[in-house]
């Protein structure tokens, strides 16, 4: 029997050589070779490898199956109560939301919860994912004001970790966006400004993304897209123009000539006639 090292080190390989066709014998012969020794950390892990693996490629009968046969064995080895058992109910909560089975992600999610509560200290960094994950079912159902709570909870367990400035500006981002679908749009710019502050202060934007930066380059610019937007609500066409065209350039060096920038220069090009409507016509 491989040890969890050299199994991973052997999907790794398989992963890097784009061999996808051989990853899930790969997998379910580890777990029923893991079976065989009664080896149950073993074939609980590599059974979460397995369950992500049939979620990324949309085979959400396997993984409902599976997901039913982890969990079932975790409550005979009287794990139930275990922060373990909370990840593998997430990650059954992620295919089930894959799956369009929004309502029974929502309730793995929800007792995924109660548990970590239990098993973690708040400021645990696994609580982060579970509040995305709910936050998103939640704004699926316009639940938003519960949406954006959950997220700035999220933020506010990074608060003290400088070296995650930029997910915590992510997390900021998407709750004020949040705010401003229930019109609260003072809240959603103050949450913007320092999601602002974040992005700035972390040194890496804007400019062309790096290898996994372009989530955090598509929250810049919805940040400052944001702004934009606040700033218009005003009248401060201005300071919105400025944060548009900004919006507009980080969404260009990541993404190219894509309708989200052609939209914000849109938005540019009808402030500026706004503006030059002004000067031609003052009160």
């Amino acid at each position: 029997m491989m040890t969890i090292d050299g199994i991973f080190a052997q999907l790794n390989g398989l992963i890097e050589r784009r061999e996808w066709d051989k990853v899930e014998p790969f997998l379910t012969g580890c777990m029923e070779n893991a079976s065989e020794l009664k080896n149950y950390g073993i074939y609980i892990t590599i059974g979460n490898e397995l369950l992500d693996f049939y979620r990324e490629t949309g085979q959400f009968e396997k993984a409902l199956n599976l997901s039913e046969d982890i969990l079932l064995l975790m409550e005979e080895l009287q794990l139930e109560e275990t922060e373990h058992f909370a990840t593998v109910m997430i990650n059954v909560a992620a295919v089930c939301q894959a799956a369009g089975r929004d309502e029974e992600a929502y309730r793995y999610d929800v007792r995924a919860l109660k548990i970590y509560e239990q098993a973690l200290s708040g400021g645990d960094i696994r609580f982060i994912r579970l509040y995305q994950n709910m936050s998103m079912l939640l704004e699926s159902r316009n639940e938003f004001e519960e949406a954006a709570m959950l997220l700035e909870k999220a933020a506010s367990i990074l608060e003290n970790k400088p070296e995650e400035k930029e997910q915590r500006a992510d997390l900021l981002t998407s709750a004020a966006l949040l705010r401003f679908k229930q019109e609260k749009y003072e809240e959603g710019e103050e949450l913007l400004k320092l999601a602002l502050s974040l992005y700035e202060a972390s040194g890496n934007l804007p400019g062309a993304a790096e290898d996994g930066e372009e989530l955090h380059c598509a929250h810049y610019s919805a940040a400052l897209s944001g702004l934009g937007e606040a700033a218009f609500r005003r009248e401060d066409y201005e300071t919105a123009l400025a944060f548009y065209e900004k919006a507009a350039s980080v969404s260009a060096s990541t993404f190219g000539e894509s309708e989200g920038t052609r939209l914000l220069r849109e938005n540019c090009a009808a402030i500026v006639q706004l503006l030059h409507s002004d000067c031609q016509n003052p009160s």
